[in-house]
C-alpha cells in the first residue's frame, strides 16, 4: 500500500468518525427540542431537505428552520420545549459510506426512544422505533446533514405496545405545510422494507 493510499484510508476513517459524531450530536440536542443547536447541523445548501414519519419533505434551509420549530409540532405558541417533554432516540446498528470524492457520503441507523410528549393536555408517555437512511456533505471541511430521512417504523403509547397501537393518530400543525408530500409512509405491520443505500457487503448485489 502506498503513502497516498494510506492517507486517504486514514482521511475515509477520520470522515466516518466525523459522520458518527454528527448524527450522535444530533439525537441529543433533539433530547430536548434545542434547535438553535440542531440548525446549525445541517447544510446551508438550497438541496437541503429533513423528512421525518408522514410530515412531508421540507427543502431548503427555511425548511429546516420551520420544521424544527417547537410550536409546529407540540404545544402550540410555545417557542421553546416544556420539563415535561422529553424525545430520547438513539441512533444505533450506523452504516457510513464515504461517497468515492470524499466531500458526500450516505449512512443508515435504526432509531429506537421513549418520549414524553405533551398532547391532549397531558404528557403521553412513548415508545419510538425507525430508520434514518441520510445524506451528507462536507462544507468547508465540516460534514453536516444534506438530507435527514426518518423512516418510522412504530410509534406507540406506552401503555398499549406497537402491537395493538403501531401508530398514535395525532394532528399535525396546519400552519406546517411541506414543500412536497412524504414520500414513503409505511409503518408497521405493513411489511415494507425501506431501500437500503448500500450493496450486500458479501455478495455486492
Amino acid at each position: 500500500m502506498t503513502l497516498e493510499q494510506l492517507e486517504a484510508r486514514v482521511q475515509r476513517l477520520e470522515d466516518i468518525e466525523a459522520i458518527k459524531k454528527l448524527q450522535r450530536s444530533y439525537n441529543y440536542y433533539l433530547e430536548h427540542w434545542q434547535e438553535e443547536e440542531v440548525i446549525p447541523l445541517f447544510s446551508t445548501s438550497p438541496d437541503v431537505a429533513i423528512e421525518v414519519g408522514e410530515t412531508g419533505l421540507y427543502k431548503g434551509p427555511e425548511g429546516v428552520k420551520k420544521f424544527f420549530k417547537f410550536s409546529n409540532h407540540f404545544v402550540k405558541d410555545a417557542p421553546k420545549a416544556t420539563p415535561e417533554f422529553l424525545h430520547v432516540l438513539m441512533p444505533i446498528a450506523g452504516i457510513v459510506d464515504i461517497d468515492p470524492n470524499g466531500k458526500t457520503a450516505k449512512g443508515r441507523w435504526y432509531g429506537w426512544g421513549t418520549n414524553a410528549i405533551p398532547m391532549m393536555g397531558i404528557v403521553k408517555a412513548l415508545f419510538l422505533s425507525g430508520i434514518w437512511e441520510n445524506e451528507y456533505v462536507k462544507e468547508d471541511g465540516v460534514w453536516k446533514f444534506k438530507k435527514l430521512w426518518f423512516f418510522t417504523i412504530f410509534e406507540t403509547p406506552y401503555e398499549d405496545g406497537w402491537v395493538k397501537t403501531p401508530r398514535l393518530a395525532r394532528e399535525r400543525p396546519k400552519d406546517l405545510p411541506p414543500s412536497s408530500p412524504k414520500n414513503v409512509f409505511a409503518p408497521y405491520p405493513s411489511g415494507y422494507q425501506f431501500p437500503y443505500h448500500y450493496k450486500n457487503p458479501v455478495t455486492g448485489k
